[in-house]
Parts: C-alpha cells; sequence; structure tokens
C-alpha cells in the first residue's frame, strides 16, 4: 500500500553515506570555511538596495539604499536588536547595530541595542503623537559597509555554490517534499524553485552537526503558490520530524535550523507566506518579501540576505545567524540542473503531535507577556499533520485568521504565533498587529 512518501531513503537513512564532492565544471574546494558569508553573516538582515520594514528584528540589520521603517498611516514602528549581545556587537562594522546607506524613513524606530548610522535621518511620524527614532541612537553620516563590495561577492558565492553537484536527495508524495542528507559534514540539495513552491510542506532530514546548503534554482519563488503551510526538520533526539517555530525542538534540532542555507543564485524575486521559515535565506539578486495582506506575516528563524527586502506589519527576522560551514573559494562554472523529486513508496514515521518545548517569549523591550484578554484575538494552537504527503489544510481554502499572543510585549507577533497549517490574519488582523506594535512603542516612550 502506498504510504506517505516523501522521500525515498529520506525518512528511514539506509546505505552508506553519501560523500561530498564538488561537480567537476564548477569547481569548489573542499575545506569548510566558518562565517563563509564574510560581514553579511553577523546581520539578521542584510539588503543591497531598499528595505520596507515593520515590528521587529532580534538582530542587527544593514540596508544599502534607503530605508523605511514603521509608518505613521498603519500605524507601526519597527525595533532592532533586542537578543544582540555585546560580542555581537563587537563584530559589527563601528559596532552599529543598524547600517543605512541611503535615507532612513523612520516612524518610531527604536534601537534595544547598539547604535545607528545614516546617511540621512527623516522623521516620519505624526507632530505629537509619535517619535522618528528612539533617542539619539542614530547618526547622520557615511556608512562603514561598502555594500556594492560585499554584494559582488555574496552573488559569486551564491553561484559557485549553486555549481556544487548535491549528495542529497529529493522525493514527493501528494503534497509533501522531503530533502535527505546523510553526510555528517555537508548535505547539498539542488530543487527547482516550480518543484519547491509546488510543496505544500516540506520535510529536511539530515544528521545533527552537519551543514546543509539547498540550492533553489530559478528565476522566481513563491511561497503562496501551494501554499507551503510547514516546513519540517528532524530532531534526532526525539527521533521525529518536528515542526519549525520560534523554540522548537531540542538541542539537535536548533543545529540543524542554524546550520540550514537556503540559496536562491538566480532569482530575482522570492516570496515568503506566512510559514515560519527556518535557516538562512541568501537571495543576492532577488526583492525578496515576507508576507502579504492577504495572508498576514511570516517569520524568518535566521537571517535574510537579499537584493531589497519588503514585509507587512508582523513580520519578524530572529536572531539566529548561519553558523554552518561551506566552501569559500570557487570558481565560476555552470549552475546544476536540478531533477525532478521522484514519487517514493516509503513508509514514514509520522510527526510529534506537538514540537518538544513550549515555545518560548521572545521579548523585544522587556514587556511582559498579554494576557488572551489582552491580545487582539486571543491564542491559538498550532494544528500538526498526520505526516508528510497529508494535506493540513486543503489547497484552494480561504485562510483563517488565527492571530496568537504576542509574548514580546509591544510587537505585532512572534514567531511562536505561526505553526503548520495555522494562517496569520488577514489585512484587519495585519492592522490591528501594527496598531498594537505602535501604542506600545508610544508607551514606552512616554513612560
Amino acid at each position: 500500500m502506498r504510504t506517505t512518501a516523501a522521500v525515498a531513503a529520506a525518512l528511514a537513512v539506509t546505505g552508506a553515506a553519501l560523500s561530498w564532492a564538488p561537480v567537476a565544471s564548477a569547481t569548489t574546494t573542499t575545506e569548510c570555511v566558518t562565517n563563509p558569508l564574510g560581514i553579511a553573516g553577523h546581520y539578521a538582515e542584510f539588503v543591497e538596495k531598499d528595505s520596507v520594514r515593520h515590528s521587529d528584528s532580534e538582530g542587527a540589520v544593514a540596508v544599502g539604499g534607503d530605508a523605511t521603517f514603521g509608518d505613521p498611516k498603519r500605524p507601526s514602528g519597527f525595533s532592532i536588536g533586542h537578543k544582540l549581545t555585546g560580542a555581537d556587537l563587537a563584530r559589527l562594522p563601528g559596532g552599529h547595530s543598524l547600517v543605512v546607506g541611503g535615507t532612513l524613513y523612520a516612524n518610531q524606530v527604536v534601537l534595544d541595542n547598539g547604535t545607528g548610522i545614516a546617511a540621512k535621518v527623516v522623521n516620519r511620524s505624526t507632530p505629537g503623537q509619535g517619535f522618528g527614532v528612539d533617542g539619539d541612537k542614530v547618526k547622520e553620516g557615511p556608512s562603514p559597509i561598502d555594500f556594492g563590495k560585499e554584494f559582488t561577492e555574496l552573488r559569486a558565492l551564491s553561484t559557485g555554490w549553486a555549481g556544487v553537484k548535491p549528495n542529497g536527495e529529493a522525493a514527493v508524495d501528494g503534497r509533501s517534499l522531503l530533502l535527505t542528507g546523510t553526510d555528517a559534514r555537508l548535505n547539498v540539495f539542488a530543487v527547482s524553485a516550480a518543484d519547491l513552491q509546488k510543496a505544500g510542506e516540506i520535510y529536511v532530514k539530515v544528521p545533527t552537526g552537519a551543514s546543509t546548503l539547498v540550492n533553489v534554482v530559478g528565476g522566481s519563488y513563491d511561497m503562496h503558490t501551494r501554499p507551503t503551510s510547514s516546513v519540517w526538520l528532524w530532531d534526532a533526539q526525539v527521533k521525529n520530524f518536528v515542526i519549525d517555530d520560534y523554540a522548537s525542538g531540542s538541542a539537535d534540532f536548533k543545529e540543524v535550523r542554524s546550520k540550514l542555507l537556503w540559496n536562491f543564485p538566480e532569482a530575482t524575486s522570492v516570496k515568503k507566506n506566512y510559514t515560519s521559515w527556518p535557516g538562512t535565506i541568501l537571495a543576492p539578486r532577488a526583492a525578496v518579501s515576507m508576507g502579504s495582506t492577504a495572508y498576514g506575516p511570516g517569520h524568518v528563524n535566521g537571517s535574510v540576505i537579499a537584493g531589497s527586502l519588503d514585509t507587512v506589519p508582523g513580520a519578524e527576522t530572529h536572531q539566529m545567524n548561519f553558523t554552518g560551514c561551506l566552501p569559500k573559494e570557487t570558481k565560476p562554472g555552470p549552475v546544476v540542473t536540478p531533477e525532478t523529486p521522484k514519487p517514493t513508496e516509503t513508509t514514514v514515521p509520522t510527526p510529534t503531535a506537538t514540537p518538544p518545548g513550549t515555545p518560548s517569549p521572545t521579548p523585544s523591550e522587556g514587556g511582559g507577556t498579554p494576557s488572551a484578554s489582552e491580545t487582539p484575538g486571543g491564542s491559538a494552537s498550532p494544528s500538526t499533520p498526520a505526516g508528510p504527503g497529508e494535506s493540513t489544510t486543503a489547497p484552494g481554502t480561504t485562510p483563517t485568521p488565527a492571530p496568537t499572543a504576542t509574548p514580546e510585549g509591544d510587537l505585532a507577533s512572534t514567531g511562536s504565533a505561526i505553526g503548520p497549517g495555522t494562517i496569520a490574519a488577514a489585512a484587519a488582523a495585519v492592522l490591528v498587529g501594527g496598531g498594537f506594535l505602535a501604542f506600545a512603542k508610544r508607551r514606552r516612550r512616554t513612560s
């Protein structure tokens, strides 16, 4: 009988481990280099051109062009760097948690840790109803980052990594796509953007401690297409898949997530939906968007490196920078053409019904956890698919608004709010979230 089969040899690891070897036409050194992303690897958001942001980034933010942070018409604000430590700040150019190469258009921008620098700062707040930048933490001056140089190198790396011969396997079963690797050091996958966006659920299974490189080949990727309702990582401690969420899984799960890189070497457009996304997104040529007014916001549990970045209120990036190692030196070569994932007949373990551990708050400015009565919409529990290949939300159905409690005290939403098959509130809920953020920022400012 055909059972859930999202990955031949993926969920039950069989056979000898595959050894990693570079493709002959795109020679890549086998040396594994830590922090292969260079300066960009120290930021939660590293953007070459313009960025339009709301809500929160737990880490550092660098924008080469203009940055529009917060919107008095929503209303919304933007907080930066809550999770940054002194050691994190010491690694940043000039010690700045915020760098803007162009103009910073600011409405209720808060720097929880560190300082900022921008070529110009414009206060967009409504007089008497808010503020531009909290205190005098952002100065006007030249950027300490040469964004042109950095992105030239990032694009070269992205193209070079896309030429590495895959040693992992991709397989499908119905709505599910599962990527399985067995190498203890580096697992490389090649999948077309068209195949990736067909997946209702994505499963990744690699050994704990291994770095994972997923090359997504194609000019555009849209996570709304199916849509993709959840991303699951193998948790070796519980010997099962666990859905990605802010505090999901054991230490093994978190290590897999921190060493996972999604590389979009050709894309000029990457659209992320409401689903929590584990790992770092490298799309140095792309306009990246996070969430939409139709589906609501979506968080990234990792960094975003993009040509430009645009998000709806409530979308967050969390301080989970890439900690894996990848080949640093590459020579130009053709991008590996992905094979079409094959259907499988493999019996698959049922994913855990509830992610191990309770998602913890992601405080932005020290606020307490609101009760359900204080939070728009109350709280919602993530639903769980029975296994790969089984749908959590029927394709084509209307998303159900499901705002959750806001543990961050003053943010529109938090990573723990989004679960599998749980679609964040549509436009109305987004506006509510933005208003909550702005209100909390003003309250903090005047208290």
